[in-house]
């Protein structure tokens, strides 16, 4: 979105395997607990099948959980792209709470944080009432209940 790129998924898949237990260690080290962190990884598990529909996150590019790769942009992405929560205004409200929270979660600052979930807020002003496809709202609300509670 907005010219962001990233490349870390086109990786060879041996790297990938290896930078996923990293992934999944970096999370139960955060406090995480296995049901969380398997949210991530199946975003993760996505993005490495399908590695050009990841593109980083957008703006800021520093704030990433391991080498190259920001864990809440991964599964923000993955909620827009695979369950569609930009479909309506309650599902993206969720996606976007959900990677606020997990950015604070990880010790990210709050201005970052809450300063995307605004910006994300307004840009889906205009956007929201132009998408055609309906949300996967069943995996949205699990995705909320697991990570939020």
């Amino acid at each position: 979105m907005f010219g962001s790129q990233c490349t870390f998924f086109k990786q060879d898949a041996r790297i990938l395997l290896l930078k996923r237990r990293d992934v999944s260690r970096v999370l139960l080290a955060k406090g995480y607990d296995v049901h969380q962190a398997s949210t991530y990884l199946d975003a993760y598990d996505y993005f490495c099948m399908n590695t050009a529909a990841y593109d980083g996150a957008t703006i800021v590019k520093d704030l990433c959980d391991i080498y190259g790769l920001d864990l809440d942009a991964m599964l923000h992405d993955y909620q827009y792209i695979v369950l569609n929560a930009g479909a309506n205004f309650v599902t993206k409200f969720k996606a976007d709470w959900i990677y606020a929270k997990g950015m604070e979660r990880k010790g990210k600052s709050q201005y970052s944080a809450f300063g995307r979930l605004v910006g994300l807020t307004i840009v889906g002003l205009f956007i929201v009432p132009f998408k055609s496809k309906k949300a996967n709202k069943e995996e949205i609300q699990k995705d909320y209940k697991i990570l939020i509670k």
